[in-house]
């Protein structure tokens, strides 16, 4: 067989030649004329930045000229960037170049597809696929490469086909939706939804796409039904609050639309498919995105895993110690974990960052509360409300803090202002009632002559 095979197969495979035209345009041949032990790659080197963050410094020359002999598209420019996923790119380029077959050059479309270098991760799914017809990761990897480059009647057929192959894989329904959405073919779209929802009963974006469809088709009512069923099933999806909120708009609510749009904009905010595509996450888990681990943590969160939460985010703050989003997360982890001097660390390097950030603000306000320090945690609750003095949280932790120091009016009147700017938050208006009851109870005692 020679190296051209895998695009003449890829030919055969699409019934077609428009796709392995649009590979051919990309530069990527895989005619590498030097057989794969003579390739020779250069190093990847380090260098630390003024900010403490590590970065590549690596011969551009002697890479390209690696890549070229190797039969593999020009790579991006890579000094500068994060050299983790750098390192395994060179090193899945090296597997190519050695070994020439289906898994090296799947798996190096995989570290691609994660950078987002989708020319050149369409080019190795390509020939992947016509190494191994029978992988149906490639033929999936095709598809998804396609629908992000636009190319939609392509990735409409290698997702279908995927779809055939491996039915339970839920993802490919949506992608199938959200193409059929795209071409404004609403029918098909519903379809594609639906099934999805029968195979992830218990997540939003199923929910989320039919409520789509609905909206194309002008059914407001039946709009909001379907999103609102996304938020049950995903309470913490911020894309399905934010379209209930749309659609309890239209539907003149606007006082609900509020509440929704409000919470949609407090929600973790994620981007792009990776939160509901496993096989998306494993590209970047292969390539050990900065983004793999953030989207980790995120669902570690979510999921209350706090010991797993720290060990990611420490692991981010070594490619990223700078950001300040991080140590702010961290130090409300640690908070409540218990460790409160590794939390405080954390919140004074996020604050030395950016000392006008009102949520790490209010991180720093929880920890004085929890090393009961009630003035530490009122000063820093000033300076949040300062910069954000509408802040639902601001005034909710205010409440608890004057509430332990005594200062009961001032701290109802502080709670039902939270509750006044975020009507939707159950958990401040059962804080109220608590605080409520325990004066009551106060009240009682003293009557029945109990403790003063």
């Amino acid at each position: 067989m020679t190296t051209t095979d895998p695009l003449r197969r890829t030919w055969n495979l699409f019934d077609t030649a428009g796709l392995l035209i649009v590979v051919l345009g990309t530069g990527y041949l895989l005619l590498g004329d030097v057989a794969g032990g003579r390739v020779r790659f250069p190093e990847v080197q380090r260098k630390i930045e003024p900010d403490g963050r590590h970065s590549v410094n690596v011969n551009r020359a002697a890479l390209h000229e690696a890549f070229l002999r190797a039969g593999l598209p020009d790579p991006p420019e890579l000094n500068g960037a994060d050299p983790v996923p750098v390192e395994i790119l060179v090193h899945q380029a090296r597997a190519w170049a050695r070994d020439r077959d289906a898994a090296s050059v799947g798996r190096l479309g995989q570290v691609y597809q994660a950078l987002e270098e989708h020319e050149a991760a369409l080019g190795c799914f390509a020939a992947a696929t016509g190494l191994d017809p029978d992988e149906v990761r490639w033929q999936y990897g095709l598809g998804v490469e396609c629908q992000a480059l636009h190319l939609d009647e392509r990735a409409h057929e290698a997702l279908l086909r995927v779809s055939r192959l491996i039915p339970e894989y839920p993802t490919t329904w949506i992608r199938l939706g959200a193409l059929a959405l795209d071409a404004n073919d609403l029918d098909a779209a519903r379809g594609f939804y639906e099934e999805y929802c029968r195979r992830e009963d218990d997540l939003s974006p199923g929910y989320v796409g039919l409520g789509r469809v609905a909206l194309a088709r002008g059914d407001t009512v039946r709009a909001e039904e379907h999103f609102r069923e996304a938020t049950r099933r995903s309470p913490n999806d911020f894309l399905a609050h934010r379209f209930l909120g749309r659609a309890l708009a239209v539907n003149g609510k606007p006082d609900r639309a509020r509440n929704e749009l409000s919470l949609a904009e407090r929600l973790p905010q994620y981007s792009g498919w990776l939160t509901f595509d496993p096989w998306l996450a494993e590209s970047h888990e292969i390539a050990n995105t900065q983004r793999y681990l953030t989207n980790r943590m995120r669902l570690a969160s979510g999921a209350g895993d706090y010991d797993a939460f720290v060990t990611l985010g420490e692991a981010l703050l070594t490619r990223r110690p700078n950001d300040y989003g991080t140590l702010g997360n961290l130090a409300a982890v640690y908070r409540e974990l218990g460790r409160l001097d590794e939390a405080q660390a954390r919140v004074d390097a996020a604050l030395a960052l950016k000392p006008d950030n009102s949520a790490v603000l209010c991180v720093r306000a929880e920890i004085a509360f929890t090393r009961q320090d009630y003035a530490a945690a009122l000063r820093a609750l000033d300076a949040a409300a300062a910069i954000d003095p509408s802040s639902p949280k601001v005034f909710e932790l205010r409440g608890r803090t004057l509430f332990l120091q005594g200062r009961t009016a001032d701290a109802l009147a502080a709670v039902r202002t939270s509750i006044e700017l975020d009507p939707a938050n159950t958990a401040t208006r059962a804080l109220l009632a608590a605080m409520q009851e325990s004066i009551k109870a106060g009240i009682e005692a003293r009557r029945a002559g109990g403790p003063r």
